[in-house]
């Protein structure tokens, strides 16, 4: 099934070699062989299509241009069984297309999608079918599809040999860029509820737009730096490319799972927890690198980051650390995937991390004491830097 936001992407780029707007469902359970030729020639022709990753036909799409496609509501009768598709193409083949059909939600709205990964290619049928002539190879043009020349079946050979299997080197590292640990011993900290900050507050008529004001949140902000300062693990991916050939628009998704359900924070550097200040002001706010993000919205936390384009023999790191808080010990899974253009399927690799130490649950007077401690060498440290 395909992401909501990968489908959003393929609507707002319009057609092209890859992809393909349908308005309507292909007719198939009972379908005339013109009419199931015409889906049989579509998805050939998409297969033939000299492309760096997946092509997709999208059914309940209709172009809009300058607009994202229109996205129309499939009736939920006549959906296509996968299965009986996969026979009717690959019977009528002389070479097995790996292919992919779904129907899902989108938008609110029913939807079919084809996927077509990228493989060797021609496919062509091994005899005449519907309005298809046999040993003919069908590759899409542009938005238009049409009949490839014997110097266009010429050169996807030729491109399908030269291409071996992308060869990747994915490092894992800590903060100096050795070798990640296997095991790990961290102090897990808890609080009891924590009041609101509250300080002397200027009158109305003294008060200007950038006045420093109390930060409320002072004690819970505090809670959380000393929670991620014992706590948290920090992890550098690197990445090589082996292969003989670039990969093009390269991501990295990092999740966990957890062997005893325990909870666990992810964050990217620029997320970690400072040690707060007790009044606030407008000012410059911290932010990343922009290509490291952590994506909240799912049904579990993802760390994404782009790399971009990675040239063969190259070794590329990411650029802001991915930061670990367990909440507690246990075992800790990291699965990360490599998504490229290149690639038909994301490379996958795992690495388990032990996490050890003692858990304590703090009063607030040792959370008062903690942040006195901690002020005072901010302030020593300020004083040296000034002199």
């Amino acid at each position: 099934m395909l992401a909501d936001a990968l489908l959003e992407e393929l609507r707002s780029r319009g057609e092209g070699p890859d992809l393909d707007y349908k308005a309507e469902r292909y007719a198939f359970a009972k379908a005339t062989a013109e009419q199931k030729s015409e889906m049989l020639k579509d998805i050939l022709a998409l297969a033939n299509t000299q492309r760096s990753g997946n092509a997709y036909l999208l059914m309940g799409f209709k172009e809009n241009p300058p607009h994202p496609a229109e996205v129309i509501d499939l009736p939920t009768g006549g959906a296509i069984d996968d299965s009986r598709l996969q026979q009717f193409v690959n019977e009528k083949l002389e070479t097995k297309l790996v292919f992919r059909y779904e129907e899902q939600l989108f938008d609110g709205k029913h939807i079919a999608v084809i996927t077509v990964p990228k493989q060797p290619r021609p496919f062509y049928l091994t005899r005449k079918f519907g309005n298809l002539e046999a040993n003919t190879v069908y590759v899409r043009r542009g938005s238009s599809t049409g009949i490839a020349t014997p110097r266009e079946i010429y050169r996807m050979g030729v491109a399908d040999q030269s291409r071996g299997e992308a060869l990747l080197d994915l490092a894992v590292l800590d903060e100096k860029n050795q070798p990640l640990a296997n095991h790990f011993e961290r102090t897990f900290l808890t609080f009891e509820e924590l009041p609101d900050y509250k300080r002397y507050q200027p009158p109305a008529y003294l008060a200007a737009p950038n006045y420093n004001r109390e930060n409320r949140n002072y004690w819970r902000e505090g809670a959380e730096y000393f929670q991620a300062k014992n706590g948290l693990i920090r992890i550098r991916l690197e990445l090589g490319n082996r292969s003989n050939y670039a990969l093009s628009a390269v991501k990295l998704e990092v999740t966990w799972t957890t062997d005893g359900g325990q909870s666990y924070r992810m964050l990217t550097d620029s997320e970690v927890p400072d040690l707060p200040v007790n009044e606030w002001h407008l000012g410059p706010l911290s932010i990343g690198d922009g290509a490291t993000e952590v994506d909240e919205e799912g049904m579990q936390p993802v760390f994404n980051c782009h790399l971009g384009n990675v040239r063969p023999g190259e070794i590329r790191r990411i650029g802001e650390a991915l930061i670990l808080l367990p909440a507690g010990p246990g075992s800790y899974t990291m699965k990360v995937r490599v998504l490229a253009n290149e690639l038909d399927t994301p490379k996958v690799i795992e690495r388990v991390l032990e996490v050890r130490g003692e858990s304590r649950h703090l009063s607030f007077d040792e959370l008062q004491e903690l942040l006195d401690d901690d002020q005072d060498g901010r302030e020593a440290i300020s004083e040296d830097e000034d002199g």
